[in-house]
């Protein structure tokens, strides 16, 4: 899309809505919100603008930041309805999912550990560039969470969790690195 293409199509966002702090819309036209509820199954909002339908949390970023996004919105809090734009990032499909929730089916309540029945053992991976990082099974969980958030630290250093981590590590005065 050139360059002109992208100002018009912002300039229409900005003429049609009006971004409310609470990170919702507000049709100008009418005054009525639009924004606030999910109607997509994966708890996205969906807003209609003319004969198009456009995410609403991608139409904040344009109206907010003056720019479409190049890559994936991430929501910072993983909530897919907080739109404030402080909650908001503009990242690489692989950033974005550095900062996934965890999956429903995990048992250990730790993003990247489980059990390993065959050695009687906790085993801690990532994921990096669509390969799994095997590093190390482990007797003790907290141990493979240590190892599981050194590496998140590590790999995924512009993950919301990494920087979490990096102050959990500062505050505790307990360094994964020694």
């Amino acid at each position: 899309m050139s360059k002109e293409l992208i100002e018009e199509l912002i300039e229409e966002l900005r003429d049609t809505f009006e971004y409310h702090e609470d990170g919702y819309l507000i049709r100008k036209k009418n005054g009525k919100p639009c924004g606030q509820r999910s109607n997509l199954p994966n708890g996205y909002a969906l807003v209609w603008v003319g004969r198009r339908t456009l995410l609403a949390h991608r139409i904040i970023y344009a109206i907010m930041r003056g720019e479409l996004p190049e890559g994936d919105i991430d929501h910072i809090d993983r909530n897919p309805m907080n739109n404030r734009i402080d909650n908001l990032r503009d990242v690489s499909h692989s950033e974005n999912l550095h900062n996934y929730k965890q999956r429903k089916t995990n048992s250990s309540g730790f993003t990247g550990v489980s059990w390993y029945a065959r050695y009687r053992k906790w085993r801690a991976h990532i994921m990096v560039d669509n390969k799994q990082i095997h590093l190390g099974y482990f007797d003790d969980i907290n141990d493979a969470v240590k190892a599981r958030k050194l590496a998140k630290i590590r790999y995924h250093s512009t993950s919301p969790d990494a920087a979490k981590f990096n102050s959990e590590c500062f505050l505790k005065k307990c360094c994964f690195y020694s």
